[in-house]
């Protein structure tokens, strides 16, 4: 358990280090890296782009339920399903992202009225993003620069069951929230195969603050078909309600992860 909890802090430190380090990337080194587009295709013609991934994911932070707070401490070992859908004509560019992950911890010490209370919890996360961006660079040069927006939608079920009162209690919360976000996307062709790519975004609505950031490599196997590995981070903090009251409900976590994606363009 002590060894889990080293990796899980030691991997939140790199979370925040990439996170970081591509915000920084992204306003000092334009035009530089985003998704590879697709080689073969005219400024007006469309092209569509499909990237279904595997994300072995992370979560750490904590979730409050009334008066309960159960700590989220789950190490690189969630995997999850994920895709990627993206268009684009010209300089204009659209697309939407879907991912959901899932966790659960037995007997894990809960911040509560009652010392030494302690419960199990299971929590279900679902988030699509929606988003349009404006290119600048591309069309047979190496380097690109995308200026993106758009709405994230987030999901989250939470059942907990506090096990140190006389009888259990079951706690079941549902909470859905949409946050607008605003940043900037940058990629960059190392030869005919291989290509680079980092994201960063910071926004708010629902939520108080959110920042994203993923970077990546990818390689083109044929003209229609890439394979691309990356990092993606996402923190969010969240509240709704007032602290103490029965209904309240706050989310305040890390979310990061590995992932592989395969990339099909038409």
């Amino acid at each position: 358990m002590r060894r889990g909890r080293s990796l899980s802090k030691l991997a939140r430190e790199g979370a925040r280090t990439v996170a970081l380090g591509s915000a920084v990337l992204l306003w000092s080194a334009a035009p530089s890296l985003a998704q590879g587009a697709p080689q073969d295709k005219e400024p007006d013609d469309w092209w569509f782009q499909v990237t279904p991934y595997f994300l072995v994911a992370g979560l750490s932070g904590g979730v409050t339920t009334g008066e309960f707070t159960a700590p989220i401490d789950e190490s690189l070992g969630q995997f999850s399903f994920a895709a990627h859908g993206e268009f684009g004509k010209g300089r204009i560019l659209g697309g939407i992202d879907f991912l959901t992950m899932k966790a659960g911890e037995d007997s894990i010490p809960l911040a509560a009225p009652e010392l030494g209370t302690s419960g199990d919890y299971r929590f279900t996360v679902i988030q699509m993003e929606f988003f349009g961006a404006y290119r600048f660079g591309g069309f047979g040069r190496p380097t690109r620069l995308d200026l993106l927006g758009g709405i994230r939608y987030n999901f989250q079920d939470q059942d907990l069951v506090i096990r140190a009162t006389p009888i259990d209690k079951f706690r079941g919360f549902k909470e859905a929230w949409v946050d607008f976000f605003a940043g900037a996307r940058f990629g960059a062709d190392l030869g005919r195969r291989w290509y680079v790519s980092a994201r960063a975004d910071a926004g708010g609505g629902g939520a108080k603050f959110t920042a994203n950031a993923t970077a990546g490599v990818g390689f083109r196997i044929i003209t229609w078909l890439d394979v691309n590995l990356g990092f993606r981070y996402l923190f969010i903090n969240y509240e709704d309600g007032v602290p103490g009251n029965p209904a309240f409900y706050s989310y305040n976590a890390d979310q990061y992860g590995v992932q592989l994606g395969f990339g099909v363009r038409f």
